[in-house]
C-alpha cells in the first residue's frame, strides 16, 4: 500500500521534469549545433489555403487552358529529403538563410481538377510569397488537344522560354546529359546554385508542344537517398516486427478470454474501446487531406476514399485488440489478486479518477522533461534530426482542433495492450518482473521508429525509456494513473502542435487541450457523485501490483 509520501514523491518528480523541459527547451537555442528535434517554426504557411488555391487557378487560367468547371483541393506538402540532407551535413541554417523564401522546405500542393477536360493540375505554391514554384498536368491533360510537337529542337526552345517566363536565366543554366530529348524530358542545372553537393535543378517536360510539367529541386546525393531508404527500411522493418508480436499478443488475449469466459464480465473494457473506435474513426475522416498527399498523376479522390475505409477497417481490428487486452489483462491481474481498476458501481470510484488524473498529471510533467532531455542529448552526442511529415501534419486535416483528441485513442490502446495486458503477459512468461516491463515497452517503442527521425534507431532507445517510466506508474499507481499520464502528455504534446499554426482560435484551442484530462477527470468524478446520490467516498488507495517490503 502506498503511503502519504506517494503525492509528495509525484510532485517531486513534476518539478523536475518541469525544470528539464524548460531549462532545456529555453536554453537550446544557445547550446545546440543542429536543428531542433521540435517542430520547425520555419514550416508555418504565412498564407492560407485559400489564397494559395486562388494563386494556383489564377496561373493555371492564364497559362494551362484551365476551364471555368473545376474542383479545387490544396495539401501541405514538404521536399523532406532536401531537409534532410541539408540538416544531416549541417547546412539546415545555411540553407534557410540562402533559399528558404525561394524555395521553401514545405509549401501547399494545390489540385485542381478540370471537369470538362478532364485533366488534372498539381500547381506547387510558395506558401509565403504566394508565388508559382512548379506544376505538373497529370496524363490525361498530357493526351488532350495540344498543338503538334515542333520537334526536338522547338521543344528545347519552348522549355528554355519557360525557363525564363518563370523568373530564371536560362544563361545560367546547362542542359545535363541525362535529360531525354525524344521523350521531351529536359533537365537544366544551375552553374553557381548549390548547397554541398546539391545543385540547384529545373526539370522540365514538353509534350505534343505543351509544357507539361516545371520542377525546381536540389539534387540530393544519391549515397544521402540511399542511406536515408535503409533508415526508413530499418524502421519499416521494426514496425512489421512490433505488429507481428502485437498480433500474437491479441491472439494470447483471446486465449486468456476463452480459458476465463466464466469468469470475465465481458462489459468491461466495452466503453474505453468504443471511445478508442470513434475518436481514431473521426480522425480518419479529419485526415482525408493527408490521405491525398501521395498520389498518382490523376484525380487523387478515389484513392483517397479506398485509402479511407482501408483505414476504418484496420482501426476496427484495433479496437478489437483494444477491447481483448482489456477484458484478458484486467483479468490476468485479478488472478493475482489485483483490480486493475475499480468498476463504476463501486462507492469511491469517481474519486479514484480524479486522483488519478491529479498523478498523472504529475508523471506526465516528469515524462515530458525526460524526452526533451533524450531529444537534446540525442540532437548534440548523435546528429539526431527530423523532418517534416506531411501525412501527419496538421496542415493536413479538416479541422486541426479535433486532432489532440487522438491523445486518447493512443492512451487507451496503448495503455491496454502494452501495459495493463502486456505487462501480466510477460510476467507470466518470464517470471521477472523488470523484463515484463522492458519487452513490451521494446515492442511499443518499435512502432513509434516510422517516425521520421532520423537515425531510426534512437526513437526505438527514447520510446522504450518513456515505456520504462509508464510501466513504473502502471505498477505502482494502476491502469488509471498510467492512462492519464499518457493521454495528458500526448494532449500537451498534440495541444503545442495546435498552437505553433499561430491563429488566435488555434493558441486558444491549443492551450484548452492542455488542461482537456484534468476537466475530463474531475467531470467523471462530479457526475459519479450526482449519480450515486451519496457523500463523496475518500479515493480507493492506489494499491501497487508489487507493493515495496516494510522495513
Amino acid at each position: 500500500m502506498p503511503t502519504r509520501r506517494s503525492e509528495p514523491s509525484l510532485l517531486l518528480l513534476a518539478v523536475i521534469g518541469l525544470t528539464l523541459y524548460l531549462g532545456v527547451t529555453f536554453l537550446s537555442p544557445f547550446l545546440t549545433k543542429s536543428a531542433s528535434l521540435e517542430e520547425d517554426k520555419s514550416g508555418t504557411p504565412a498564407i492560407s489555403k485559400a489564397q494559395a488555391s486562388q494563386a494556383a487557378e489564377q496561373f493555371a487560367l492564364k497559362q494551362l487552358s484551365l476551364t471555368a468547371n473545376r474542383q479545387t483541393n490544396v495539401i501541405f506538402q514538404s521536399y523532406s529529403a532536401r531537409s534532410g540532407y541539408v540538416q544531416k551535413i549541417k547546412l539546415y541554417d545555411d540553407y534557410l538563410k540562402r533559399y528558404g523564401d525561394r524555395f521553401p522546405l514545405d509549401y501547399y500542393q494545390v489540385e485542381i481538377n478540370d471537369l470538362n477536360s478532364k485533366a488534372t493540375y498539381y500547381i506547387d505554391v510558395n506558401f509565403t510569397t504566394k508565388e508559382i514554384m512548379g506544376w505538373e498536368l497529370g496524363s490525361a491533360g498530357r493526351t488532350g488537344t495540344a498543338p503538334a510537337s515542333s520537334g526536338e529542337g522547338g521543344s528545347e526552345s519552348l522549355a528554355r522560354k519557360t525557363l525564363k517566363d518563370m523568373g530564371y536565366l536560362p544563361e545560367e543554366f546547362v542542359l545535363k546529359d541525362s535529360s531525354e530529348p525524344k521523350s521531351g524530358r529536359y533537365l537544366f542545372e544551375s552553374k553557381t546554385e548549390a548547397i554541398g553537393e546539391a545543385h540547384l535543378q529545373v526539370l522540365v517536360s514538353v509534350t505534343k508542344g505543351k509544357v507539361t510539367s516545371f520542377h525546381p529541386r536540389f539534387s540530393v546525393p544519391d549515397s544521402f537517398l540511399t542511406w536515408q531508404q535503409a533508415q526508413n527500411d530499418r524502421a519499416a522493418l521494426m514496425t512489421r516486427v512490433s505488429m507481428g508480436i502485437s498480433l500474437l499478443m491479441s491472439l494470447s488475449a483471446v486465449y486468456v478470454m476463452v480459458r476465463y469466459r466464466r469468469e470475465i464480465t465481458f462489459v468491461k473494457g466495452t466503453v474505453l474501446s468504443l471511445l478508442f473506435l470513434a475518436v481514431y474513426v473521426m480522425n480518419n475522416f479529419n485526415m482525408l487531406p493527408a490521405f491525398r498527399t501521395s498520389h498518382g498523376e490523376g484525380p487523387s479522390g478515389p484513392e483517397t476514399l479506398f485509402y479511407l475505409w482501408f483505414m476504418n477497417i484496420f482501426v476496427g481490428l484495433l479496437a478489437l485488440s483494444t477491447y481483448f487486452a482489456l477484458s484478458a489483462g484486467r483479468r490476468l491481474w485479478q488472478n493475482r489478486g489485483v483490480t486493475a481498476w475499480p468498476s463504476w458501481r463501486q462507492a469511491g470510484f469517481g474519486a479514484s479518477v480524479k486522483s488519478a488524473m491529479v498523478r498523472g498529471y504529475l508523471i506526465c510533467l516528469f515524462v515530458l522533461g525526460v524526452q526533451q532531455l533524450l531529444f537534446f542529448i540525442a540532437g548534440e552526442a548523435f546528429d539526431v534530426w527530423a523532418v517534416s511529415d506531411p501525412s501527419d501534419s496538421v496542415f493536413n486535416m479538416l479541422y486541426p482542433a479535433a486532432f489532440p483528441l487522438m491523445a486518447w485513442a493512443a492512451a487507451i490502446s496503448e495503455e491496454a495492450v502494452y501495459r495493463l495486458f502486456g505487462i501480466a503477459f510477460f510476467l507470466k512468461i518470464t517470471k521477472n518482473r523488470f523484463l515484463a516491463v522492458l519487452l513490451p515497452s521494446i515492442i511499443w517503442a518499435m512502432s513509434h521508429t516510422q517516425y521520421p527521425i532520423y537515425p531510426v534507431y534512437t526513437r526505438l532507445i527514447e520510446v522504450t525509456v518513456l515505456g520504462l517510466i509508464f510501466g513504473y506508474a502502471f505498477l505502482r499507481y494502476g491502469f488509471l494513473t498510467a492512462l492519464f499520464a499518457h493521454a495528458a502528455m500526448d494532449s500537451i504534446l498534440m495541444g503545442l502542435s495546435l498552437m505553433y499554426m499561430g491563429g488566435p482560435m488555434q493558441v486558444i484551442t491549443g492551450g484548452a487541450y492542455l488542461l482537456l484530462p484534468a476537466l475530463i477527470g474531475w467531470l467523471i468524478y462530479w457526475i459519479h457523485g450526482k449519480l450515486k446520490r451519496r457523500p463523496p467516498s475518500p479515493p480507493a488507495p492506489a494499491r501497487p501490483l508489487f507493493p515495496r517490503p516494510d522495513h
